[in-house]
């Protein structure tokens, strides 16, 4: 049991945590590689003489594939037992994780395999298009999609309102046309139905131009709508870049208190290097930002004066920004 125990901790290590060592990242970046694999021959297959010429290796690549990333899940399952996130009994905690937003988004990954397997009504071309999603599995191993996914976690509420104010004004917008241009156009405004494709069109700023207002009262309410669309549209990209701002200053400063809590006598030793540097990769800091983060620190404890408490003997430490501090002799006066 003991022995068990160890490689469930071992492989537990080597999936959530990539930089155990070599080990889990390399078994990493070829589980990533291979995800980069599957959606490339998925957009191959769309093409049908393509897939028909090579369709005998398509077939074997995709059961290497979906047998990988079926041992993959099931090994992320049994070794759920060693998160601290979940809490309760084994099974408990392997539910808990099964029902994940990563655990089910690897389900989805290989689940139309067996589908298709199983089930021969599907249809195939279908289930291969499917089977794209297996990019969000990139989650895992990119810290650029990873980032993006916790930006919308945290924005969300906000994305919403914004996405709600854009809803409301696409209705209006469609009601106007329809009642401005209902009559002169019946085919493209005669119903709220059919003008809200133009209102989409229009607030969003595209403008294909496949339809447009006749009557002059219909072109000022268009000329209205494209400036306020152009505002309104704007907004998630605009809490986005913020939301991406806020984070990335986040986790540069609590890369910094990392830093800090590192020092030791103003000294960095070998372990607390290798334990920074797994906080930056977890944190998605740059190796530029975790550079000047680690000169500034260094600078500030270069610029720490250590004294001596005259009455507790214990150590003091003063610290002055550069150009701030003055020294001044004292003259004891008779």
């Amino acid at each position: 049991m003991v022995e068990v125990a160890q490689l469930r901790h071992w492989f537990y290590q080597a999936l959530e945590q990539p930089r155990a060592g070599w080990t889990s990242g390399l078994l990493n970046s070829f589980l990533g590689f291979m995800i980069l694999l599957t959606v490339i021959a998925v957009i191959l297959e769309s093409e049908a003489d393509f897939y028909a010429h090579y369709q005998r290796y398509f077939i074997l690549f995709e059961i290497i594939s979906v047998g990988l990333f079926t041992l993959e899940y099931l090994i992320r399952v049994w070794v759920s037992v060693e998160d601290s996130r979940y809490s309760g009994s084994a099974w408990r905690k392997r539910l808990h994780y099964i029902l994940s937003p990563m655990a089910l988004i690897d389900l989805v990954a290989i689940l139309p395999a067996y589908i298709g397997l199983f089930v021969g009504v599907v249809d195939l071309r279908m289930l291969r298009s499917i089977r794209l999603l297996r990019i969000l599995k990139l989650t895992r191993y990119s810290r650029a999609m990873n980032l993006l996914a916790t930006l919308i976690r945290q924005e969300a509420e906000t994305m919403l309102s914004a996405l709600l104010v854009l809803v409301v004004l696409i209705l209006i917008s469609a009601t106007g046309m329809y009642m401005l241009e209902g009559d002169t156009q019946p085919q493209e405004f005669g119903s709220i139905p059919r003008a809200l494709w133009w209102s989409v069109v229009t607030l969003t700023t595209i403008g294909y131009g496949d339809a447009v207002p006749m009557t002059n009262m219909g072109k000022v309410f268009a000329g209205l709508l494209v400036i306020g669309g152009i505002a309104v549209a704007s907004l998630p990209a605009a809490i986005l870049s913020s939301g991406l701002i806020n984070e990335l200053n986040r986790r540069r400063e609590a890369f910094r208190l990392a830093v800090y809590s590192a020092y030791n006598l103003g000294h960095l030793s070998a372990s607390a290097l290798a334990h920074l540097e797994q906080q930056r990769h977890e944190l998605g800091v740059s190796h530029a930002d975790a550079r000047s983060v680690m000169r500034e620190i260094q600078q500030e404890m270069r610029l720490a004066t250590l004294h001596e408490c005259p009455h507790c003997h214990k150590s003091l430490r003063v610290q002055h920004h550069a150009g701030q501090a003055q020294v001044h002799a004292y003259e004891h006066e008779p």
